[in-house]
């Protein structure tokens, strides 16, 4: 086991591409053929709309149909609900997820902290029972706050009496780390198994346009900012 986990006192798990795969490609097979190209363009194309799911501002009726609208299939924006809903079950845990029960007996405590949309959340929980051993979980469509925002981090510490400099958060993107870094976490910037994670950009201006972009809309946005002075966000 990594030295970096025996020596936390607490442990903060991203989700995507650390417990479980993320894949856009498999999440699209679950489109019908015939309006598949279309809708994965206008979800996950250099615009990367999917994560308006992620940060959960608007509902998720009104982000499907804007999206249909742009791929030109407004009519068909309950496809883009169905694969909201179902698109764990592309998923496949990752090597870190077989630690969870060893860590758990060790006395770690354990929690995830994540950029996901509801309920689609709530639903992987169903499906991998191991994400319902954490201690807990902070999940941006709920908070109104994504990664790598600094002020989800702190919500995390205050939220489960978490002190940083004892607490190791990983996860698989860079300017995710920097947030935790910047909030006082250890940690860890995760590679897993698979050749695409260990070829992963190193940082933002390496990235993908839709992964970039993705990135400053999170930092920059104009919710965020408004977001930030709510009292029951840190």
């Amino acid at each position: 086991m990594d030295d970096r986990l025996i020596k936390a006192d607490a442990i903060i798990f991203d989700v995507g591409n650390v417990l479980l795969t993320y894949s856009p490609e498999r999440i699209c097979t679950l489109l019908p053929e015939a309006v598949r190209a279309p809708l994965r363009d206008a979800l996950f194309g250099p615009e990367y709309r999917w994560g308006a799911f992620d940060r959960g501002i608007e509902s998720n009726e009104a982000i499907a149909r804007r999206i249909a609208q742009i791929a030109g299939l407004p009519d068909e924006w309950p496809q883009i609900i169905h694969i909201l809903h179902h698109f764990p079950e592309t998923m496949h845990p990752m090597p870190l997820s077989r630690l969870i029960p060893r860590l758990k007996a060790m006395g770690k405590r354990l929690y995830a902290l994540t950029n996901f949309p509801e309920p689609s959340f709530s639903n992987a929980c169903r499906i991998f029972p191991f994400l319902q051993q954490l201690d807990g979980a902070v999940v941006s469509a709920v908070e109104k706050l994504a990664k790598p925002d600094p002020a989800i981090f702190r919500l995390i510490a205050e939220r489960y009496h978490l002190s940083p400099e004892k607490s190791l958060f990983i996860d698989d993107l860079l300017p995710n780390i920097q947030g935790a870094e910047k909030a006082g976490f250890q940690t860890w910037h995760y590679a897993g198994e698979d050749k695409f994670l260990n070829n992963f950009p190193k940082d933002r201006e390496q990235m993908p346009p839709f992964l970039r972009l993705y990135m400053q809309r999170v930092h920059d946005s104009p919710q965020r900012n408004a977001l930030i002075g709510r009292k029951d966000v840190p």
